[in-house]
């Protein structure tokens, strides 16, 4: 494959906010003098899809759920895609779905959690920041513990909090005590590494930066992470 055939495919949507920044990001992340030194990028915003964490806690829409994410899947299969993201850790749960259905898109596929599992070293531990469906799921869980990576979750008494951070993000209404409560719960995290494990929170967290809010802790993007696999197979193309 040539460079100008590398084209990346994304599911978003989920929410939208997420995926517009997940766009500049991807834009930002290739530099170049002209548009078409840079690789294609297709996104499919599906913002009609039913609720990821319902459908996990309460087996709410599934197979409305997969129905939708193996459409896109197919969608940007037909149009070229050379990889495609998910932008919403949650929806990971359901990879294996997809793929059982489209077995063709098994490489395509970047599993973000996968790559974020792929930053830390072994015996390492992260505390894990997400929606309640995310970490019910176990994704993070299992997936880090296969790399020998102990991963702190909290308990159901944190979920309303991190809800009100992801809603904020997704309602647009990132305010000064958002930002507060949310610096507060990273900064008080158990470990020196913590993970935002939903598409909302770097957006937040970015946000908290711009205003002079900062952490001692390392912060784990796990789109970051897709991001810079993007960029290394993307540089190593003619």
């Amino acid at each position: 494959m040539e460079k100008h055939d590398y084209t990346i495919g994304v599911i978003g949507g989920m929410g939208s906010y997420a995926t517009v920044d997940f766009f500049k990001r991807l834009v930002d992340a290739f530099p170049a003098e002209k548009e078409w030194d840079r690789p294609r990028i297709i996104i499919d915003n599906r913002c009609t899809m039913p609720s990821r964490v319902r459908a996990i806690l309460y087996k709410e829409k599934v197979d409305e759920l997969v129905d939708s994410l193996c459409e896109s899947t197919a969608y940007l299969m037909k149009m070229g895609a050379s990889r495609i993201v998910l932008v919403c850790n949650t929806s990971h749960y359901f990879l294996k779905d997809i793929v059982e259905r489209i077995p063709a898109a098994q490489d395509l596929f970047i599993n973000i959690i996968e790559e974020c599992a792929n930053a830390f070293a072994e015996g390492e531990t992260a505390e894990l920041i997400a929606s309640e469906g995310t970490i019910d799921s176990g994704i993070y869980r299992n997936t880090l513990l296969e790399h020998r990576v102990k991963v702190i979750e909290p308990g159901e008494e944190k979920y309303a909090l991190i809800r009100s951070f992801i809603e904020a993000v997704k309602q647009n209404e990132i305010d000064q005590t958002i930002m507060d409560r949310f610096i507060g719960y990273v900064e008080n995290s158990e470990a020196d590494q913590v993970i935002l494990g939903c598409t909302e929170l770097p957006i937040l967290y970015q946000e908290c930066l711009k205003h002079g809010l900062t952490v001692t802790k390392k912060v784990v993007d796990p789109l970051q992470c897709a991001i810079d696999l993007l960029k290394a197979e993307y540089d190593r193309l003619v």
